[in-house]
């Protein structure tokens, strides 16, 4: 769902940059002399931005979870694409359709004129205080994401299954309940496999049972089931003591007709192998499912099967799998995949900048409007007690990958008057970008925000955590970043 979508926004968002300029035609031009004209003059931003969209994505590939990485690739396909429809279709159907183009003035509109001609003054005058809020806030919102070492951890990972299940759902209310009042829904499976054909062999039930009982002595561990623990319900169930006799022939009289139960009951031919009879499976329901309480849970098993020494099941192999094993390696998966994706996509894009301005600081200031909303997203996450989760991990490279195509066309039209005073190219690339990096921002908060309409409450979470981003990298582009330009100039350093 995610990848036409990302597509969808970021394509509109990209022929709105196109179709600002064709619709910016001056007087007495022909429409087509005026397109050939817009397309030269945003043949370059374009390609750039999307050349750094498209390797954003496709940084996605590193992950280890398979769902991030197609859709990092299937995303960066489409988005190629895309640079082709953008300078082929488009400009055809500018000319079938006989789009309407105006002049400058009609284009620009007055009150959008007056405050491009406003903002560079206001920015001048505010600019210290501009740039540093934007940085304190991307200081905390990194201490938010990855933690302050002794001081804040870092941003938890929601691995619970129930995260995945709609707060409206009945069922959802009926895991809670349960939940609370009867047990937890962390489940962990304990596979013994044997080195020879003798699951059902007393000897070897006898061991297994002991091994149950000394996971059921873990703390944590609410209960366990096994191929013995049927034999324990069938004692209880004839009046007799649940616990299995200790002597040997005892034991071996509960078990003998064991084979007859696996032909019975199909239920109990979930714990033993009936093809090989040489795997065993002990099934652990337990507290605390994160990836730490798993691992904890692994290492106490473990210690209990060495503890059990030679005997019956000597040269048995014991491997701990389960559902909340591989939700606890996704969740440990995600906090890398995060940092890594945005380290290439954040190291691609500056590759990008580099060839497109020719000033570091430049570079540098123009990450500064995307860096700031994610950085702020995450922290507004991390105050109001919301987690990592498969969904929420791609907010960084999504904001980044997109936010991106703001910067490049503004620097880009801000070059136009390079050796014009700074106000005067502030208004110029105002005026020619301004007005479509708003509506550019706009399709992409709305496309997002249709996801807050999901019955799956992480992609709902997503669509409104992204689209907040979105507007507040809009701000940033309209404030920090020409407080910035205010800071580095040195065209026209300003007096107080």
């Amino acid at each position: 769902m995610l990848v036409p979508l990302t597509i969808l926004v970021t394509t509109l968002a990209t022929l709105v940059y196109l179709h600002s300029r064709f619709v910016d035609r001056p007087a007495g031009v022909p429409v087509r002399d005026h397109q050939l004209v817009a397309l030269r003059n945003k043949l370059l931003p374009v390609t750039a931005s999307t050349f750094a969209a498209v390797m954003g994505f496709a940084a996605l590939s590193v992950s280890k979870l398979r769902p991030i990485q197609e859709l990092g690739i299937w995303t960066a396909f489409g988005l190629a694409i895309s640079w082709l429809v953008a300078f082929t279709l488009f400009p055809a159907l500018q000319l079938i359709l006989r789009t309407p183009t105006g002049t400058a003035r009609v284009a620009l509109g007055r009150l959008y004129g007056r405050f491009a001609a406003a903002l560079p003054a206001f920015t001048r005058r505010y600019r210290r205080g501009l740039v540093a809020a934007p940085l304190l806030l991307c200081l905390a919102g990194a201490a938010a994401l990855f933690g302050i070492p002794g001081l804040l951890s870092p941003m938890p990972v929601g691995i619970d299954s129930l995260t995945y299940v709609d707060p409206s759902l009945p069922l959802r209310r009926d895991l809670v309940w349960f939940r609370q009042n009867v047990a937890d829904l962390n489940v962990a499976h304990v596979w013994v496999h044997l080195p020879r054909p003798a699951a059902t062999d007393p000897e070897v039930l006898r061991a297994l049972d002991r091994f149950q009982r000394e996971i059921e002595s873990l703390p944590d561990v609410i209960a366990v089931l096994g191929p013995t623990t049927f034999l324990r319900l069938r004692r209880y169930f004839a009046g007799q003591a649940e616990q299995l006799p200790r002597d040997p022939a005892q034991f071996a009289r509960t078990a003998a007709d064991l084979e007859q139960l696996l032909l019975a009951e199909p239920g109990l031919r979930g714990y033993i192998d009936v093809n090989g009879l040489e795997d065993l499976n002990v099934t652990v329901l337990f507290r605390q499912g994160d990836a730490e309480g798993y691992a904890m849970l692994a290492q106490r098993i473990a210690r209990a099967w060495d503890g059990l020494g030679a005997g019956p099941l000597s040269g048995a192999r014991m491997r701990v799998v389960g559902e909340s094993l591989l939700e606890a390696k996704v969740g440990a998966s995600l906090v890398p995949t995060l940092a890594q994706s945005f380290a290439i996509t954040a190291a691609l894009i500056f590759l990008v900048f580099l060839f497109v301005f020719r000033s570091a600081t430049a570079r540098l200031l123009a990450m500064i409007p995307s860096l700031f909303a994610i950085l702020a997203t995450f922290l507004g996450m991390r105050l109001f007690g919301a987690s990592l989760n498969l969904a929420t991990i791609l907010i960084a490279t999504t904001i980044l990958g997109t936010t991106e195509n703001d910067q490049i066309h503004f620097f880009h039209h801000l070059h136009e008057r390079e050796g014009a005073p700074l106000a005067q190219a502030l208004e110029h690339a105002l005026r020619v970008s301004g007005q479509a990096i708003i509506f550019a921002t706009l399709i992409n908060a709305a496309g997002f925000l249709a996801l807050s309409f999901s019955s799956f409450p992480p992609l709902r979470q997503f669509g409104l955590v992204t689209s907040a981003a979105f507007i507040l990298a809009l701000i940033a582009d309209f404030t920090a970043l020409p407080a910035g330009l205010w800071m580095v100039d040195r065209r026209h350093q300003p007096r107080l």
